[in-house]
């Protein structure tokens, strides 16, 4: 069997490639903001009935290079990636799995760069189309075959993302015992066997270095070279915290997949979860700080790609991801089965009105996920995550006509 992995490395350009690579992704950006209006539009004036798609966008392209000349500089490849990216974009839209697509813009959602073909290898450099050979920092030994490159812009550093296709055996299964967890705000995460375990989240205090920092950004004059500065020491602070946060959860994965044939989670939509609770001018939400602090808590411990993580590396080592509803799982009695609000009388504790059963509520709540997880899979339920149905709208939102300054 083949299996596909991406290796993330960081690139070391020299000045002249940096700014080839910094004029090609602004072009890439106009390409997309420009066959994003195209698209819209269209679809507009006709009332829906002409709906533009890749190949009819890609065949415009060598008009547009005569009359773009510095489309003409690109590579062939990273302009029709780029219209892929946005067909895609609209495939997601249109299936409920993400928003309408939007402009992108400058120093914001900036593309990157990809080739499909043409990329190799020779150990210390990465050699690239239209580009050539670009130092790299190999970290890890990649093994397979090239399929695609991919170029990135952080803000701080230029990263190129490569992926291999290798040919493996079928994994062995897993005989690792069965584990439940509990998704969390003040812990990040709940283990059916008593266990809970915290990301290394922002403490209070780099809290409060962080709203320092964009303070010092808001009263900088916009364009300043103070102004700059000022962001690139907010990015680089937010940098160092994520990348602690990335480090602890990849440690951790690793570390459950390894040792669990199963483990069971919730299935959260976590895009309602953490919506916004401000409402609207005729009818004002209520909490609103309370619900906005709760949601930036709930996504600093980014969950879902905790359990992204946990599903690949699990089939990687044989074992299987389930999930399965949430409902009722923190009021649930894990002895007897009895179900009311008032078994949990506070965040974190848990006591049955019923029995008496006491412990902490994040606990409880991966007992009661791990045995419905259980019970699912006894009565011949699907390894695959529970699908969550489209609640978006189908129909393109009123934006204002014509295409856009860029």
């Amino acid at each position: 069997m083949f299996r596909l992995k991406a290796y993330r490395f960081r690139l070391q350009p020299t000045n002249s490639q940096v700014s080839e690579l910094g004029d090609w992704s602004h072009s890439l950006r106009f390409v997309w903001n420009w066959m994003l209006a195209q698209r819209r539009n269209a679809y507009k004036a006709s009332e829906g009935r002409v709906k533009i798609g890749y190949n009819d966008q890609a065949a415009q392209l060598p008009a547009m290079k005569q009359f773009f000349p510095f489309l003409g500089l690109l590579p062939s490849q990273t302009l029709q990636q780029s219209l892929m990216d946005l067909d895609r974009a609209f495939v997601n839209f249109f299936e409920g799995r993400a928003k309408y697509p939007i402009f992108k813009r400058r120093g914001r959602g900036d593309p990157g760069l990809r080739w499909p073909q043409g990329v190799d290898i020779n150990g210390r450099c990465l050699w690239l189309p239209k580009l050539g050979w670009v130092k790299a920092r190999f970290s890890n030994r990649l093994v397979g075959t090239i399929k695609s490159a991919t170029i990135k812009f952080d803000g701080l550093h230029w990263y190129a993302a490569v992926l291999m296709e290798e040919e493996v055996g079928a994994p062995r299964k897993n005989e690792g015992r069965d584990l439940g967890l509990d998704a969390g705000v003040v812990e990040s995460l709940a283990f059916s066997d008593g266990r809970r375990y915290g990301l290394p989240v922002a403490t209070a205090e780099e809290e409060r270095r962080h709203r320092l920092l964009a303070r010092r950004i808001s009263r900088c004059q916009l364009g300043s070279v103070r102004h700059g500065r000022a962001k690139h020491r907010l990015l680089v602070f937010r940098r160092r915290i994520a990348n602690r946060v990335n480090d602890a959860r990849h440690k951790l994965t690793s570390t459950l997949a390894k040792n669990h044939g199963r483990i069971f989670c919730e299935s959260l939509a976590f895009g309602s979860l953490t919506r916004s609770a401000r409402g609207s001018v005729e009818t004002p939400g209520r909490n609103v700080a309370v619900k906005a602090a709760l949601n930036r808590s709930l996504l600093e411990q980014g969950h879902a790609e905790t359990f992204r993580q946990l599903g690949y590396k699990l089939t990687w080592l044989g074992g299987e991801l389930h999930k399965v509803p949430a409902a009722f799982t923190s009021q649930r009695c894990p002895e007897c089965g009895h179900t009311c609000a008032e078994n949990r009388s506070s965040r974190d504790r848990f006591q049955c009105v019923a029995c008496g059963h006491a412990g902490h509520a994040d606990n409880v709540a991966a007992r009661n996920i791990l045995a419905a997880g259980q019970a699912a899979t006894a009565r011949g339920g699907s390894r695959e995550p529970v699908k969550r149905e489209p609640t978006r709208s189908r129909r393109f939102p009123r934006r204002s006509a014509g295409i856009p300054a860029l």
